[in-house]
């Protein structure tokens, strides 16, 4: 059963086309990497998917209901959450608030202006519950602008996973970090998205095979293969495009 389908998205900025017909689904629980060249329009993509930008053409299907051109904070309410390559936290805010930020619309809280959230146990203790998922707990009063580099990046996963999304997009989620850090992030990654749905794009390619169920090449806006780690690996046309040196390297 899918989740998320795409039908003939394009993206035109101007007379450029950035993304040209993409079509796509992808299945509830599975994780799906999206993988291509710099400039391939991958960012863009997630741009879409996200509302961060509107469709030129086509449409997105989200459980069901059609999303292209929504708000960001519509989506995300519907289930659907992302990062960016930059991380995106409240970095003049401390990591417990942080998280509990993300839990208080699904939560029930909505705009609340009576509710003294220091006083609210079940919504602190869910907020410590993520905290203990991410690794986190011992520097919940920590400013998060103060964390490390992969910290952040698995506050960031935390305040995805805490606002209740059925469906997380990481965008390049190991980016800038040392090799033990990634295997690290990519152990977080398995276990606070189990159950769920991902779609990831990554450019270290061990992780991609390791991870993905299956994986999607977009190259020049336009998607060539959809397949199995193994068939991608094995396609002459993703060599082509882009695997090859990576496969003949590894």
């Amino acid at each position: 059963m899918s989740i998320l389908t795409l039908k003939d998205v394009r993206k035109n900025f101007g007379v450029s086309e950035i993304i040209r017909g993409v079509s796509l689904d992808i299945k509830e629980g599975e994780k799906h990497a999206i993988i291509g060249p710099n400039g391939a329009g991958k960012s863009t993509l997630f741009h879409l998917i996200s509302g961060r930008y509107n469709v030129t053409a086509g449409t997105i299907n989200f459980n069901g209901a059609e999303i292209q051109n929504k708000p960001p904070y519509e989506i995300a309410r519907l289930g659907l959450a992302r990062s960016f390559q930059v991380t995106n936290i409240f970095p003049r805010l401390n990591v417990f608030e942080n998280v509990r930020c993300a839990l208080l619309w699904s939560n029930g809280y909505g705009y609340s202006f009576w509710h003294l959230l220091g006083k609210q146990t079940e919504l602190n203790e869910k907020t410590m519950h993520v905290l203990e998922q991410i690794g986190l707990k011992d520097k919940a009063l920590f400013p998060s602008g103060e964390l490390a580099y992969a910290q952040q990046r698995a506050l960031e996963l935390g305040i995805a996973i805490a606002s209740g999304a059925e469906l997380v997009m990481l965008d390049e989620p190991v980016a800038g970090m040392s090799h033990s850090e990634a295997e690290n992030a990519v152990e977080l990654i398995r276990r606070i998205t189990e159950g769920k749905t991902l779609i990831m794009v990554e450019h270290d390619m061990s992780i991609v095979f390791d991870v993905a169920d299956r994986i999607s090449v977009l190259v020049y806006g336009e998607i060539i293969a959809t397949d199995t780690p193994e068939n991608i690996r094995a396609n002459p046309k993703v060599q082509e495009a882009y695997l090859g040196e990576v496969v003949t390297s590894a």
